[in-house]
């Protein structure tokens, strides 16, 4: 089992923003097995706030000296109630009393697959460790993770602030996470449900030629239409889009399907499909200093170069899925180049 020091965040190089604060870290975590109340309650007993029950599928803690964290079951369907529609459909009226019976039961199902996720508020990287007790509380109180059952498609987000909010760093850092992707899933040992079902799709492999050739040079529009023509989703393990919003939002808007949910803000999206959250040897921070390996790779322009020539040389094994060979020749390269 790790210890304490295990558990701590490592900080990246470039630890401030544009402004000279420290950049932030927002987390979600998907869980099973800790309902949403009692999930709320961990939450006060760690870091203080209020409760409150917004519905049976959407509870939050507020007034934290980070800010409000979001406790749900994920689900739009539940959570905006649209199923009351098709009900009606089929001749259902539903009084308040029976809405809320149903509420209550659809929650207490919807648990046994659909995930709940804690949201937690943006974190100064500085202070990040601080959510390693609410990993840990959670685990004591028995959440399960996504190896606990088949149909447990459970993944953990982070969203990293980048330090400079610019076309530049965003190529740097979609380029770098691309070259260093097999490694990574490698890494986190992805668990096969999360690989056959459709929540998180590799992005299509003559986009990452594209982005990983040294000669790829656009500016803003250019990266962002390039990225809009071969991932027209969200659904991608490193999700652009709230950092294009936050650089040119009326220009993506006007590209994307009317009602579009995107938050504009100036972080990546990086979806890991694996949370762990009952395994002894699980951390957030292990999982963060795999991240930690882009940060280093998108800062250094030279190594990426080599990296990105070597790919392109390449014949992958596998057009989908995980090439272990490349993955392999990137743990020799980080060991020859690591002091």
């Amino acid at each position: 089992m790790r210890d304490q020091q295990d558990e701590q965040f490592p900080l990246p190089e470039h630890l401030t923003n544009e402004r000279g604060e420290v950049r932030r870290l927002g987390v979600e975590l998907e869980f099973a097995g800790v309902e949403l109340g009692q999930a709320a309650r961990i939450i006060m007993g760690l870091y203080g706030g209020t409760h409150y029950a917004d519905s049976h599928f959407e509870h939050r803690v507020a007034g934290t000296r980070w800010g409000d964290f979001v406790i749900e079951i994920d689900a739009a369907m539940l959570k905006d109630r649209t199923y009351i529609e098709y009900l009606k459909k089929l001749g259902f009226e539903l009084d308040q009393e029976w809405q809320l019976r149903l509420d209550d039961i659809l929650a207490r199902i919807a648990g046994t697959v659909v995930p709940h996720e804690i949201a937690c508020p943006p974190v100064p990287m500085t202070e990040a460790g601080e959510l390693e007790k609410l990993r840990r509380a959670l685990s004591e109180h028995s959440a399960l993770g996504t190896r606990a059952s088949p149909l447990y498609a459970f993944g953990l987000h982070l969203n990293p602030e980048v330090p400079r909010a610019d076309g530049g760093t965003a190529l740097a850092y979609l380029r770098a996470y691309l070259l260093l992707e097999d490694w990574l899933k490698v890494r986190s040992r992805i668990d096969f449900a999360r690989q056959v079902v459709p929540f998180i799709n590799d992005f299509p492999e003559a986009y990452v030629r594209q982005v990983v050739d040294p000669d790829y040079r656009p500016g803003l529009r250019q990266l962002m239409r390039d990225y809009l023509d071969a991932n027209p989703t969200r659904n991608r393990p490193l999700d652009m889009l709230p950092l294009f919003a936050h650089l040119d939002g009326d220009w993506l808007f006007r590209q994307l399907p009317p009602n579009t949910l995107v938050r504009p803000r100036p972080t990546l999206h990086y979806r890991l499909p694996n949370c762990a959250i009952d395994e002894p040897d699980w951390t957030l921070a292990e999982e963060w200093r795999g991240w930690l390996a882009v940060e280093q790779l998108a800062h250094d322009p030279q190594a990426m170069e080599e990296l990105g020539r070597r790919y392109l040389a390449q014949h992958r094994e596998t057009l989908t899925g995980v090439d272990e060979r490349w993955a392999h020749e990137l743990s020799l390269w980080q060991n020859a180049t690591t002091p």
